[in-house]
Parts: C-alpha cells; sequence; structure tokens
C-alpha cells in the first residue's frame, strides 16, 4: 500500500502546481488592478515617497528641474536588444532640483531622476550646468539585489543595481529623497518631420504604456494551471492503474 500511494506523489505535486498558478493569477489580477490605479493618481514630485501619505509605487508625476550631471550615476550593465542587436548599456540616474514649487522634505526639492537607459558608448554631450529637463514620469522604489548580483561600491562609483537610499547619500542627500522614472509615449522615437525615426534620444526613458506589462500575464498563469492538472489527471490515471496491478499480483 505504502509502495503504490507513493505512486501518487507527481499527482499531488502537478495538482499543487497547478493550484499555485491559480493563486499567482489571483495575486497577478491585483497587481495589475492595482498598477492601474497608482497610474492614475498624480502626486507633486518632491513628496513622491512610497508609502508618505499613502503614496503608491507607479503614481505619476511631473518633473521640471535642472539635472545636476555632474553627479549622475549609471547603474548596470543592462543588455537591450536594439534593432535585433544585443547593446550593452546602463540606467542614468540622475539628481534634479525641482523648478516651479516651494521646497519640501528633500533637499531644496530635489529629486533623484531615473532617466532612461543608454549605451555605453554614449556620454552626456550637454554635461554643462544649467541643463533642464521637462517630463512626465512615475514614482518608483529600489530594485531588489539579486542572490547573483554583486555589492555596489559608493566609493568607486559601481552601481550593480538600483539602491535609490544609497545613491542619494553618495549624491549628498538625504535616504528619503524620492526616485521618480521618467516616462514617455509609445510613439515618441524622435521620428523627425518628414515621417522618418532619428536616431534614438538617450537615454531612452520606458514607455508608459509598458508599465501595464507584466512578464507573465493572468491568462498565462491560467494556461499554465491547465497544463499541470492535465499532468496531475494523467499521473494519477497512471498511478491507479500501476496500483491495481500490484493489488492485484498481491492477490
Amino acid at each position: 500500500p505504502a509502495r503504490a500511494a507513493l505512486l501518487l506523489l507527481p499527482c499531488a505535486l502537478t495538482g499543487a502546481l497547478g493550484a499555485w498558478q491559480l493563486v499567482r493569477r489571483e495575486e497577478k489580477i491585483a497587481a495589475i488592478d492595482a498598477r492601474s490605479r497608482a497610474l492614475r493618481t498624480r502626486v507633486l514630485p518632491g513628496d513622491a515617497v512610497v508609502g508618505r501619505d499613502g503614496i503608491e509605487e507607479y503614481a505619476t508625476c511631473a518633473v521640471a528641474g535642472e539635472l545636476d550631471l555632474a553627479k549622475s550615476v549609471r547603474i548596470g550593465p543592462r543588455a537591450r536588444s536594439v534593432c535585433g542587436v544585443t547593446i550593452a548599456g546602463h540606467l542614468i540616474v540622475t539628481p534634479v532640483k525641482l523648478h516651479g514649487r516651494a521646497k519640501t522634505r528633500g533637499e531644496a526639492g530635489t529629486v533623484l531622476l531615473l532617466r532612461g537607459w543608454a549605451p555605453d558608448t554614449w556620454a552626456d554631450v550637454d554635461a554643462r550646468a544649467g541643463a533642464c529637463v521637462k517630463t512626465e514620469a512615475v514614482v518608483r522604489t529600489s530594485e531588489s539585489k539579486g542572490g547573483f548580483t554583486p555589492d555596489n561600491d559608493p566609493e568607486k562609483d559601481v552601481w550593480y543595481w538600483l539602491d535609490a537610499p544609497a545613491i542619494a547619500r553618495a549624491c549628498g542627500l538625504p535616504e528619503d529623497t524620492p526616485l521618480i522614472q521618467a516616462v514617455r509615449a509609445a510613439r515618441d522615437d524622435g521620428a523627425g518631420s518628414s515621417g522618418q525615426a532619428d536616431a534614438p534620444q538617450y537615454p531612452l526613458a520606458v514607455e508608459k504604456e509598458s508599465l501595464m506589462t507584466f512578464p507573465v500575464a493572468p491568462e498565462q498563469h491560467l494556461g499554465y494551471a491547465a497544463t499541470w492538472f492535465a499532468l496531475s489527471a494523467c499521473t494519477g490515471a497512471m498511478a491507479v492503474v500501476r496500483a491495481r496491478r500490484f493489488v492485484g499480483h498481491k492477490i
């Protein structure tokens, strides 16, 4: 009987995986609803810290101010495909001294702006005092450090993952300085008046529409669940047939 029951283990395991996919589907639906709600919320950039006054990640804001390009940091490496070719690059984060608002909890109304991705060959040609930025953006939080990701080395200005409080300290700012990510419209691709696409303008901000895209959609979780449940039914049927043979043999 114990050996026969052991044959049901694959059935139980695949069934559990199917049930887990259904749970993940519900969690993904809730995450999509929360992000959609946040994207419809407007906040002031200088106060845009997740958790402060109920502010959620991906709440939107408008950033206008002066880029402190001397304190820009590059986070990576972050390779990406451009026209089918994989190119090495980094994420660019730059402090921005806000214009047109009163001083906030941040130092003189300063935020950290995740401007977007740029290839390693790119350089800030406008790296001069007075360079300004005006963009739509969303509120973000720090990345989670991966198990195989090296530690950042602020003293050497080497950053492998986005640790907003550490970057703020390195820039001489308070640890709770808001982290804002620049966004662009899907068709904001640098096309000229002739309709021809010009060279991309780096750093290349994330498309706002892509913020609602998840690696695995709820429909995919449902498909995975159906696959696991089908495997569970098949392995269960085979286990029953095998168990009957064991019982018949003993009789």
